[in-house]
């Protein structure tokens, strides 16, 4: 139970769901939004058994990049797992970047709210929101980590609590749009050629809160029997994740008359108007106020998860000044300079924010992407492995046994479809304020991944299973 609500707490699907439809309706409308996410719920069911069999073999902290290093061919292990590291890492610390991001611009849109004189949403003003949630995430990460595991099933309940307290004011206050305009109505919006290439651009909002399942592997190393626990954990935190997700954009969906409107809404969030439409201001903000307090708890409980990964790529020398980052402190037992480069990094994407106004959008395309290509590199390692050398893979509580393969296989091509359309654009043509800063971003670390590696990393990483060899 403890693992199950830390991811919970962790991944806060609907928290995040509910303001991530954007890309979804403008590109493909609410039946695309809603017939996108059934797709991958059940085209992400290979990954989620892929991955949950890799954490019962070799449940590490490392995850992915340990995976690649245990399993992908010895020819290409060391260097394949290498860019693992930086993707994982890349891709947790995007994640990261997104819950003080959402915070920091949830609290802009309260004194929206409540201040007709408030400007319209400064870009500045979030990004110093933003900042200030960094420093409290980070103090809460250091100082307070022992009290998480005390209250974080409190906040559980007042997860699940607030999710009927948002959505039932909204299923019986809110105008209805009709069920043939949820699941037939399509829409273009994002100026695409034919309706066709917009719904693969729209996939986006599905891709992403289909990610994220693999919290609990980051923190393998601190949960008791972690080779059951964290599989069961996945498993069941995805279908809980699904059936959220689903019902909250049900909802959402049927409470939407007109689309074009809420995606008008100042604030960028088509939710927030649905709130507007469906309850009183005072109510607006006691509701957006709980859905902080509970992401911001989000952001505490994933900043964890996120150094963690850090830090045991760099324990592993993968990083610049790898000594430095894995040093964990003796008082606080917990990795706090990897804290402070994670933040760091949060810091300098919300940065985007003020000369971008989708840049919610494009750190939720960096983290989506990122994840999905460590999640094709680790599947097709032990796929490889187990068509080649089955009889290496070692014996776990969750195996696929002889469904190995081709769950594997679709597995892979699911994730190598997701990884291509979620680079794309909301809309077109394409300009600065628009533009998918994920892709820049993407190739960017990849190009300072591989400066390192021939300048001092070749020296100092040499792949977990080498060093599990070694000792």
């Amino acid at each position: 139970m403890a693992t199950f609500s830390f991811v919970a707490m962790a991944t806060s699907v609907w928290e995040f769901g509910i303001f991530s439809i954007s890309q979804g309706l403008v590109d493909g409308g609410r039946a695309g939004l809603i017939w996108s996410t059934i797709v991958h719920a059940v085209g992400f069911i290979p990954i989620v058994l892929s991955m949950a069999e890799m954490a019962s073999i070799a449940p590490t902290a490392g995850s992915q990049y340990h995976w690649v290093s245990e399993f992908a061919h010895p020819k290409v292990q060391r260097l394949l797992s290498y860019y693992t590291g930086w993707i994982s890492t890349l891709a947790w610390q995007a994640g990261n970047a997104i819950g003080v991001f959402l915070t920091g611009t949830l609290i802009q849109v309260i004194i929206f709210e409540n201040d007709p004189d408030y400007p319209a949403f400064p870009n500045w003003h979030g990004s110093l929101l933003v900042i200030a949630n960094i420093l409290i995430t980070v103090t809460g990460n250091i100082f307070l980590t022992r009290y998480i595991p005390r209250v974080q099933t409190a906040f559980f309940v007042l997860h699940i609590l607030t999710f009927f307290a948002v959505m039932i004011p909204i299923c019986i206050n809110a105008p209805k749009a009709s069920a043939r305009e949820v699941f037939a109505d399509f829409q273009n919006l994002g100026g695409w050629p034919n309706m066709g290439v917009a719904l693969m651009a729209g996939q986006l909002s599905a891709i992403y809160m289909m990610c994220g399942m693999d919290s609990s592997c980051h923190i393998s190393e601190e949960v008791r029997d972690a080779a059951k626990s964290v599989p069961r954990s996945m498993m069941s935190i995805y279908v809980v994740n699904v059936t959220i997700t689903l019902a909250a954009w049900f909802i959402i969906c049927f409470a939407m008359p007109d689309v074009e409107l809420a995606l008008e809404h100042p604030s960028l969030y088509p939710f927030i108007q649905v709130m507007e439409q469906s309850m009183s201001i005072t109510w607006v903000t006691v509701e957006l106020t709980l859905i902080v307090a509970l992401v911001l708890f989000a952001n505490v409980c994933y900043l964890t998860a996120v150094s963690r990964d850090l830090f045991a790529f760099a324990r592993d020398g993968g990083t610049p000044f790898h000594q430095w980052v894995a040093y964990v402190h003796p008082k606080y037992r917990a990795p706090v300079n990897a804290v402070y480069v994670t933040s760091a990094f949060s810091f300098l994407l919300s940065l985007i924010y003020i000369g971008s106004s989708t840049a919610f959008y494009a750190i939720t395309s960096l983290m989506t992407v990122a994840l999905l290509q460590c999640y094709m590199f680790s599947i097709s390692s032990i796929l490889w492995r187990r068509i080649y050398l089955p009889e290496t893979i070692p014996e776990s509580h969750f195996s696929l046994d002889r469904w190995g393969i081709p769950i594997n296989a679709m597995a892979v091509v699911w994730c190598a479809w997701s990884f291509f359309w979620s680079f794309w654009p909301q809309a077109i043509p394409i300009t600065a304020d628009g533009f998918n800063w994920a892709s820049a971003i993407f190739v960017g670390v990849i190009v300072v991944a591989t400066v390192h590696y021939f300048v001092s990393g070749h020296k100092t990483y040499h792949g977990p299973v080498t060093l599990v060899k070694r000792m």
